[in-house]
């Protein structure tokens, strides 16, 4: 089978081959044993959709640093530094539900010398990240601060990033779209070619859903009392659909 463009036609060029076969080797052409297509013949062609709207769920993640001497002190500083951060996203409206610890660790701190010799632990780092889900975005800049300032300097904001919670509409939409964008290009490649366009054969679906981007920063512990809210910028999310479809071809 041979294609051209997003046309399939199923054996053209068979007898080219051939001859091209037996041309190339002399008077003792092999055999040529042809399987016949089962791709059906038709116009093949992609579709895209793309909507877009504005976030409705942003998401937090802030973590605790802190390094100590010994383990105990290091782990009683960070579970200390984290309760606090925990109470204050609760107390600006986070339900339990939407926060979760995505790490704990206890790392050793090594000390390599100057002239890089045996290492020697010389103290213990903790990290202990959660995950905060705000669900109403208008309060997403003071839930952010006051995370900050109830950490104090050992928090550290890894960071934010939005989406859109239920895209079922969005999704109807996008599909509609790129089933029209897909039906138009159909039509023009049957206009060209100078064929009447079938009914679709074959329908087939990819989806992307693009959150606006994530702002990854490290921002340190600041006075409670702050003059200035941070600046933060929800942006536009948008959904995707992508869909493939095969036109008949009729006589």
């Amino acid at each position: 089978m041979s294609s051209f463009g997003q046309w399939t036609l199923p054996f053209a060029g068979l007898a080219l081959f051939a001859a091209f076969v037996a041309a190339g080797c002399g008077n003792e052409a092999p055999s040529v044993v042809v399987q016949p297509s089962t791709e059906a013949p038709g116009i093949a062609v992609s579709g895209r959709g793309e909507v877009q709207a504005p976030p409705d769920t942003g998401f937090l993640d802030v973590g605790i640093n802190v390094t100590a001497a010994a383990v105990a002190d290091a782990r009683d500083r960070a579970a200390r530094a984290a309760d606090a951060v925990i109470a204050s996203v609760k107390k600006n409206g986070v339900d339990s539900k939407d926060i979760k610890t995505t790490q704990f660790r206890i790392d050793p701190v090594y000390d390599y010398g100057k002239t890089g010799g045996t290492p020697r632990i010389t103290g213990y780092a903790v990290t202990n990240t959660v995950e905060v889900k705000v669900r109403k975005l208008d309060n997403f800049s003071k839930v952010v601060d006051d995370a900050v300032a109830a950490g104090g300097d050992q928090v550290r904001v890894q960071g934010i990033r939005f989406d859109i919670e239920d895209t079922t509409k969005l999704l109807q939409q996008a599909r509609e779209a790129a089933m029209t964008d897909a039906k138009a290009k159909a039509d023009q490649l049957a206009k060209l070619g100078g064929v009447k366009l079938g009914t679709p054969m074959a329908i087939s679906e990819e989806q992307a859903s693009n959150p606006t981007p994530i702002l990854s920063q490290e921002l340190k512990g600041i006075p409670y009392a702050a003059d200035v809210a941070t600046p933060i910028e929800t942006g536009t999310g948008s959904v995707v659909v992508n869909v493939q479809v095969r036109w008949a071809i009729e006589k």
